[in-house]
């Protein structure tokens, strides 16, 4: 008599070679997934860039309105060193048209942010508009300038401190110099002070101590200078207010320019500040490289490394005379402003003087990007 079998059933899984098919399915899938997830990120990020610097351009134009002009890129101060420091400078004159009223109130800021820092923790705290989030030097950084390699800000809770980080820089144009352009005619501000021998100098308008910077190499913003909308000739549209000024290990700094070494004295420096920060290097810290809160159009949009922002003397070492030259590096000046640089690929976003924010290729011809830059060069711009 024959026994019957009953079916034989297969036991569920899946067997070597079709896992291995799979894994390498799911790899494939994640490789083509990938990039779209990056740049859908990146593109958030742009667009998040891309309103913070349509808030700053609001401020700047509801400061117009009230003021009749744009603020000063920066408020000079004479000191007994030669020198002309930075006593306030327009991201501070901006607060009070982004809803930070109290940051400006804030005991020295809006007189001497030094001071404001040295005696408060005002330099930690978070600027959200001034944030890019695709920088890497954020939401706080370290700035060498003025910690312990450089000339050290102690504040009484932390000791020394990290800066509430500035990732847009305000143009100064293509001029890099630290010379002040200034007016009477312009000057508003009180308790502004003259230096010892602060003669009207060289010039074609009376009233300058320094000047003035040729309108073909002027941007919006230089020491004690004030713009009107009037004065932009080349076209609201057409010309740079503000660019970016990403920092980070990404981004080292080296001294003046063309210069191409970003090891300065055995260490890196990198291209941090703080929206409180409106100082450049000078040669009081000769051993430590630093940049702020202006950029000039003398180099290529991320350039690499970062060129620092530098006052210096002049070729004779005196302390008085590098004040009232407004030479550009271009025609045999000493000076240097660091270049705007992005995290963004390809290139970096630009707050125009109309309000609008553009995305400029880091490829763009320069002679388009210089010109871009000034406020009254009477060029043609086309192809930005």
């Amino acid at each position: 008599m024959s026994s019957v079998q009953g079916p034989r059933f297969r036991k569920a899984g899946f067997t070597l070679v079709e896992l291995l098919v799979v894994i390498a399915i799911i790899g494939i899938l994640v490789g083509l997934l990938l990039p779209a997830v990056q740049s859908a990120r990146e593109a958030a990020r742009r667009m998040q860039c891309t309103n913070n610097m349509k808030q700053f351009g609001i401020a700047m134009h509801t400061f117009h309105d009230v003021y009749k002009a744009f603020p000063m890129g920066d408020v000079p101060r004479a000191a007994g060193d030669g020198y002309m420091y930075v006593q306030t400078h327009a991201t501070i004159a901006l607060l009070p048209f982004m809803e930070q009223t109290a940051l400006q109130d804030a005991p020295g800021v809006n007189e001497d942010w030094y001071d404001a820092a040295a005696s408060s923790d005002i330099e930690t705290v978070v600027l959200e508009t001034a944030i890019c989030p695709s920088a890497t030097n954020g939401p706080t950084n370290p700035v060498a300038q003025w910690g312990p390699a450089g000339d050290e800000i102690h504040s009484p809770g932390i000791g020394v401190p990290s800066f509430g980080a500035m990732h847009y820089a305000f143009c100064k144009g293509v001029n890099d110099s630290w010379a002040v352009d200034w007016d009477r005619a312009d000057q508003q501000a009180p308790g502004f002070i003259l230096p010892a021998d602060g003669r009207p100098q060289r010039g074609s308008k009376k009233g300058y101590l320094n000047g003035p910077i040729p309108a073909s190499e002027k941007g919006m913003f230089n020491r004690g200078m004030k713009v009107r909308i009037a004065e932009v000739t080349d076209g609201t549209s057409n010309t740079f207010a503000m660019g970016e000024a990403a920092g980070g290990s990404a981004w080292p700094l080296c001294r003046g320019v063309n210069c191409t070494n970003p090891d300065f004295g055995g260490q890196r420096f990198e291209a941090n500040f703080g929206w409180l920060v409106g100082q450049p290097g000078d040669e009081d810290l000769p051993s430590v490289l630093g940049t702020n809160a202006f950029g000039c159009t003398m180099e290529r949009l991320n350039k690499w490394p970062v060129t620092d922002s530098y006052m210096a003397l002049d070729s004779g070492g005196s302390r008085t005379t590098q004040q009232r030259d407004t030479t550009s590096s271009a025609n045999g000046g000493l000076n240097s402003t660091s270049n705007f640089r992005s995290q963004h690929p390809g290139g970096g976003m630009f707050l125009l003087a109309d309000g609008a924010v553009r995305f400029v290729s880091e490829t763009i011809d320069m002679t388009i990007y210089r010109s871009s830059s000034t406020i009254g060069g009477g060029e043609v711009v086309t192809g930005l």
